[in-house]
């Protein structure tokens, strides 16, 4: 993973930023692999904790080069194990790096579909814990068949959509838009696009899904950051002075609980601020 500099008075101002927010929560989902997805999420969670932010991963990615491979890490339990009520947070957890822990989330991701009653009542005290003492939570959300995101992921305040610069990735990037609009209720997005060959050439990508999304979906997209080829950059600033806020109480403010069945996503947890 490249070095990731970040000056002291751009820490600072970060953390001035930050303030008392409640934790950000943040899903990176795409429409399909190969867009950098995983690579800027990393990349983006060491430049939060080189700011002076904890941050946790929850890494739902079951392919061998997943954020907890990139750190160099094996895991051996997942979050599944916490629901099932065999392990605690703590013995899943994996300390990644100085104010950086990742919690192992494929089994979780894949099973929760099918999950009993007992094990769906757990989740929500289980991201709440989560959430405890970090700034953000940034979810690698994992594509499943049929284009759907897990409950992890539906959980989350913020959905960022990663969109590689090329037809193929921006026709299931607005796919996913699509269907989280219709099933899920949700009527705004942040996109980050990567893979591009210029700033100029992002834009306009971004420009012209917003003006889609807004005329043929009535959402609304925002732009969050852009990644140039080879994605070696970062949004860890946007992902500080960009997002809207979350709700002012910490321990709910990052996750929309009790909300991931379709049709039960209020208009005003889209990615707006309410």
């Amino acid at each position: 993973m490249a070095a990731i500099d970040l000056s002291n008075d751009q820490a600072a101002g970060l953390r001035r930023l930050f303030g008392a927010r409640a934790p950000q929560v943040v899903a990176f989902a795409s429409g399909r692999e190969a867009c950098g997805r995983t690579t800027l999420l990393v990349q983006s969670a060491a430049a939060l904790a080189m700011a002076g932010y904890g941050v946790v991963i929850v890494d739902e990615n079951p392919a061998p080069n997943n954020a907890v491979s990139a750190f160099g890490l094996t895991a051996r339990y997942d979050l599944i194990n916490v629901l099932h009520g065999d392990r605690s947070l703590r013995q899943i957890s994996l300390q990644a790096a100085p104010l950086v822990r990742i919690v192992p989330a494929a089994r979780a991701a894949r099973d929760l579909d099918h999950a009993d009653g007992e094990t769906r009542a757990r989740l929500d005290a289980v991201l709440r814990e989560i959430q405890t003492g970090a700034g953000f939570v940034l979810i690698d959300s994992a594509p499943r068949r049929g284009g759907h995101l897990s409950a992890l992921s539906l959980a989350a305040r913020h959905l960022a959509i990663i969109v590689a610069a090329h037809p193929s990735s921006i026709k299931h990037s607005y796919e996913l838009i699509k269907r989280m609009a219709q099933e899920r209720g949700r009527d705004g997005f942040q996109v980050v696009i990567t893979r591009a060959r210029a700033k100029e050439e992002a834009r306009a990508i971004f420009e012209n899904m917003k003006r889609l999304a807004h005329e043929s979906l009535g959402v609304r997209l925002d732009f969050l950051g852009a990644s140039m080829v080879p994605v070696t950059e970062h949004i860890g600033d946007a992902l500080v002075t960009r997002l809207p806020p979350t709700l002012d109480d910490p321990d709910t403010g990052g996750f929309v609980f009790g909300l991931r069945q379709p049709g039960l996503m209020p208009r005003t947890l889209g990615g707006r601020a309410p």
